[in-house]
């Protein structure tokens, strides 16, 4: 990954923690995934819809 793709994963994690939201490190470990080219972007959101499901389930 080029220093531009880290200082524009790094930018982005900031503007959502100012906006209030948490990032996981799993999160940033998928969005890395996504900028090397590994995953698509449908993959991306299908993994992260799919997670927040389970989480959702365990909660209740």
């Amino acid at each position: 990954m080029t220093a531009a793709r880290k200082r524009a994963l790094a930018n982005a994690v900031a503007s959502a923690r100012m906006e209030g939201l948490m990032i996981s490190e799993q999160e940033k470990r998928d969005c890395l995934r996504y900028l090397d080219g590994k995953i698509d972007t449908a993959t991306l959101v299908r993994e992260a819809l799919k997670r927040q499901k389970k989480q959702e389930l365990s909660r209740r």
